[in-house]
């Protein structure tokens, strides 16, 4: 990347992306273990891991244009699919769940002026 940042408090100004895609951490911490997952995307507090993801989230569509796109990827590792999105507080317009497992949502959202 060429910029590394807190995905809680993106450095870019408003409405500057016609699309962004958010892939967040997905585990708490506890569940991260010491692997590959931890080392490459870190973990979530057990504590704020609802206020960071939706700062998160609320980030994401700042720095979108009006009518911009917004991909949203989870996978249920520690956390629920329907218990982040009841967190973001907004329904997608649509999204589908993939992997072998069956437990990767692809959620697509659209910011309305």
């Amino acid at each position: 990347p060429d910029i590394i940042a807190d995905f809680r408090e993106l450095p870019f100004p408003d409405r500057s992306f016609k699309l962004v895609v958010f892939d967040p951490p997905h585990m708490k911490e506890g569940k991260a273990g010491k692997g590959y997952m931890l080392k490459r995307y870190g973990a979530l507090s057990k504590q704020t891991w609802k206020s960071d993801i939706r700062k998160g989230f609320d980030e994401c569509m700042r720095v979108l244009e009006d009518y911009g796109i917004l991909i949203f990827k989870w996978c249920e590792i520690s956390i629920k699919n329907r218990d982040v999105l009841a967190v973001l507080g907004r329904d997608p317009l649509f999204g589908h769940v993939t992997s072998k497992t069956k437990n990767t949502l692809w959620a697509t959202f659209m910011k309305f002026p």
